[in-house]
């Protein structure tokens, strides 16, 4: 099942690496905000002022990218385009958004992807933006070779608001080819994401699924926040895939958690295997260790030790690691003719219909960005407890 969300405001990063002359990155980066604003005036809109802030924090986590070499809006530590525009001092923001981007060559390259794509193309032109930031990094040899970060805010006030992310599009890159390139958008609002179901995600509700993995690892929310019907003395919010809980006596940072959907559904662990015993390929294994918990005993891989390619770990390490899914509980197991594997708040899917060239029909999404995804736990979950169920 296909869940990608388009964002409400884009941010350009695009990026022209000659193979002979050197080009300075900030002329790439002013080139794209120049072709940035052209298209703006072009539509009546005021050009966007460049920020010294928000170019900062772009720089800053384009060089990063190309040097840990990942894509994501969620940085290996944590951190999110609100927290690294805060640090670098854009603050007392109304709005603020992210675009990124990975393999493009030139500016017009980037700036054309993004305005064929009905979701860029409406964050490009967003009334509700007046400033920008650009980065841009090139990195030899790694995937991607150019990486671009965008970040788009408003600071028109002091008001405290909300984070509303519409949008996260994120292209998993293709094993033993050249990557395709991929463009990640994310934004913030004041006013919270209404989701195509009906319920709202408002608050910090909100900022912990844009922080945790967004679509991909949650899905559409089922229910708005409301007290538990299991448990009326807390309060939850119910999606696709997952349940979150809010308990205010945890320290702020840490009062919504995931509850652990696999363990309450498929209880148990498997024996733990050997570290010894490692699958083909990229892999890391959990030992278990009964006096404190670093995981089951199990491995995370992107192969299954016959050597079928499942790319578990690749989107493992992308999509929030232990702090999302939990420890393996298992070994990647056929049911129902696909690969999965069970964690303690998530089950993997293999599914080798994406595992191919070509992008989804009316997008840019290379299909292979779904060739993993999760399983409906929140819906599972919902069915098993005897509570109502979602429209189809």
């Amino acid at each position: 099942m296909l869940r990608r969300w388009p964002a409400i405001l884009t941010i350009l990063l695009i990026a022209l690496i000659a193979t002979t002359i050197p080009v300075r990155a900030d002329s790439l980066e002013a080139e794209v905000i120049a072709l940035v604003n052209a298209e703006r005036v072009q539509r009546g809109l005021p050009p966007l002022i460049v920020s010294p802030e928000l170019t900062a924090a772009a720089r800053a986590y384009a060089h990063r990218m190309a040097a840990e070499g990942f894509v994501s809006h969620t940085a290996p530590d944590g951190s999110t385009f609100i927290t690294r525009d805060e640090a670098a001092g854009y603050r007392d923001w109304d709005y603020l958004a992210e675009n990124l981007a990975a393999g493009q060559l030139t500016p017009e390259e980037v700036v054309a992807a993004w305005m064929a794509s009905p979701a860029h193309r409406a964050n490009i032109l967003s009334p509700h933006v007046h400033e920008i930031g650009v980065g841009h990094a090139y990195q030899p040899g790694s995937y991607y070779g150019h990486y671009w970060v965008e970040e788009f805010g408003d600071r028109p006030g002091t008001r405290t608001v909300s984070l509303r992310m519409a949008a996260n599009e994120a292209a998993v890159p293709s094993a033993g080819t050249s990557a395709a390139p991929t463009i990640l958008t994310a934004n913030g609002t004041s006013d919270g994401w209404q989701a195509a179901t009906g319920h709202r995600v408002v608050g910090p509700w909100l900022s912990f699924f844009q922080r945790h993995g967004g679509l991909d690892s949650l899905g559409l929310p089922l229910s708005d926040v409301m007290s538990d019907p299991l448990d009326g003395g807390i309060q939850v919010q119910y999606f696709q895939r997952a349940v979150l809980e809010y308990h205010p006596e945890n320290p702020p940072d840490t009062r919504i958690v995931r509850r652990l959907l696999g363990d309450l559904l498929f209880p148990g662990a498997d024996p733990p295997v050997s570290p010894a015993d490692a699958p083909p390929g990229p892999a890391e294994y959990f030992p278990l260790s009964p006096d404190r918990p670093t995981g089951l005993g199990h491995f995370v891989a992107d192969y299954t030790r016959s050597g079928q390619p499942i790319y578990f770990k690749q989107f493992f390490d992308t999509h929030g690691g232990i702090e999302v899914f939990g420890y393996p509980k298992e070994e990647p197991k056929l049911r129902n003719g696909l690969w999965t594997q069970r964690f303690q708040a998530a089950v993997f899917e293999y599914h080798p219909e994406y595992d191919r060239d070509g992008t989804v029909p009316g997008t840019t999404i290379p299909l292979r960005t779904y060739r993993v995804q999760l399983a409906l736990l929140g819906e599972q979950y919902l069915r098993t407890q005897g509570l109502p169920q979602p429209p189809p």
